[in-house]
């Protein structure tokens, strides 16, 4: 089992702002008389998606249901978890409010849309109506790799819920109190609390005094190195950070930029042994909401289903706007350019490509254009966020190439972005030197390959 996601789900907030159902228990939050605060969090919460999506993390966004009154939906992780094994589990939450983010349509989109299996839907929700509630990764700091479950107690985190939950997947409960604050306990154990592939963070100092050393027993048994973080960095949101990967494996630890402003530099320099930071700038949703980068993800475990892919030069108009597209939500939405720079004027002269699922889905795109009588050109190559990695990159350049040679061209030319050099190196390309930045910021390198 992975300890860390390489697809998340994030949800795109509709009405949020301060949440007077859940303040009595989180001291975290903070109320505003300002205006536009669901504006400036929107906007925080699209830089956020774009920032992971420039390294290749997947990220799947749903938008929240702007006909209910849910200030918190920008929180999913604190209504489902999604599992390795199939199971979907959706938790009891303590806010009445809160109840209305759950999505009845969960199984529908993580199945029809993005192809995931779900070999098993968990409701715990009955639980609120005995007053026992368990908000997800929230309450709850799985370590997946040695099957443990960590949980602070609290008013919205249960010890009878979790014991039903470690009974649903086969977990050991690791349970625990914290200092109180304004008389309440800490309200989620992942603002004091994260555990990573090979680390984990915590503030000791709010745990109870005599189970302080309990737990970083438990914490030192699982073979990670323990990094220690102070109550004024745990009010920063140092401990609410959350390590995930791209779709090559590469390790990043997202936080936000109090969180990494607050830490020394020797823990940045810890953090940093083991994954890149990235710090997102969401002051208004932490001032607002008491909840910061982790709360904001729903980690995505479930297989997915092995659907056959088939690749195709494209015929129809309709073919080709599936192609726009997709270029568009991969290679041109995350750097925040306007729909219409997805195409070109050589549009209309280049043979298009397109993969697709058994359902018709459009996984992939590439376009590939005579340059001259001996030289062609590949532009345009996009593989869906969920479905890198998985090989399909690699079989679709092998029918481009294909079709270049039945037009008796001799030689293929691109520009690769220099996340994508390993991948063309690895199809057979070369390098032939540094060129451009895109957008300013995304360094470009020209490669060629010879196709006879």
């Amino acid at each position: 089992m992975r300890q860390c996601a390489d697809t998340i789900l994030m949800v795109r907030p509709s009405r949020f702002g301060y949440n007077s159902e859940t303040a009595n228990s989180n001291v975290f939050q903070s109320k505003s008389t300002q205006n536009g605060i669901s504006e400036k969090a929107l906007q925080e919460f699209d830089m956020m998606v774009s920032r992971l999506k420039r390294e290749n993390i997947r990220v799947l966004t749903i938008d929240d249901n702007p006909r209910v009154e849910t200030p918190d939906s920008i929180f999913p992780n604190n209504w489902v978890s999604m599992h390795s094994d199939g199971k979907v589990i959706t938790y009891p939450m303590f806010a009445p409010n809160r109840r209305l983010e759950r999505r009845e349509d969960l199984q529908e989109i993580l199945v029809d849309s993005y192809g995931f299996q779900v070999r098993e839907m968990i409701d715990l929700t009955e639980w609120e109506n005995q007053n026992e509630f368990l908000e997800g990764t929230g309450s709850m700091i799985f370590d997946h790799v040695n099957c443990k479950v960590f949980m602070a107690r609290s008013i919205r985190s249960s010890e009878k819920t979790l014991e039903s939950v470690c009974n649903w997947i086969g977990y050991e409960p690791i349970v625990f109190n914290t200092k109180t604050y304004n008389s309440q306990p800490v309200y989620h154990t992942n603002v004091l609390l994260s555990i990573g592939e090979k680390f984990a963070l915590v503030c000791l100092s709010a745990v109870a005094e005599n189970e302080q050393s309990f737990l970083m027993e438990s914490l030192e048994q699982t073979g990670r190195k323990v990094i220690e973080i102070s109550e004024a960095q745990m009010f920063s949101f140092a401990g609410n950070l959350l390590e995930i990967r791209n779709h090559r494996r590469d390790p990043f630890i997202a936080l936000s930029k109090s969180a990494i402003e607050s830490l020394h530099k020797s823990q940045i320099k810890s953090l940093e042994q083991y994954a890149s930071l990235l710090p997102m700038d969401i002051p208004t949703i932490e001032s607002i909401g008491g909840g910061s980068v982790r709360c904001m993800i729903a980690e995505i475990f479930l297989p997915l289903i092995q659907d056959q892919i088939h690749i195709r030069q494209v015929t129809s108009e309709q073919d080709l706007e599936k192609c726009f597209q997709l270029r568009f939500e991969v290679l041109r939405k995350p750097w925040n350019q306007p729909i219409g720079s997805e195409r070109d004027d050589t549009d209309l002269q280049s043979w298009h490509f397109l993969a697709e699922t058994n359902g018709g889905k459009a996984v992939a795109t590439a376009r590939l254009h005579a340059i001259d009588a001996t030289t062609c050109q590949i532009r345009y190559m996009a593989v869906a966020d969920e479905y890198q990695g998985k090989g399909i990159g690699m079989e679709l350049i092998k029918a481009v190439e294909q079709v270049g040679k039945t037009k008796g061209l001799k030689r293929v030319f691109l520009q690769a972005r220099e996340n994508a050099v390993p991948f063309y190196l690895a199809a057979g390309y070369n390098v032939i030197e540094e060129t451009f930045l895109l957008f300013g910021e995304i360094r470009h390198f020209s490669m060629e390959k010879a196709l006879y």
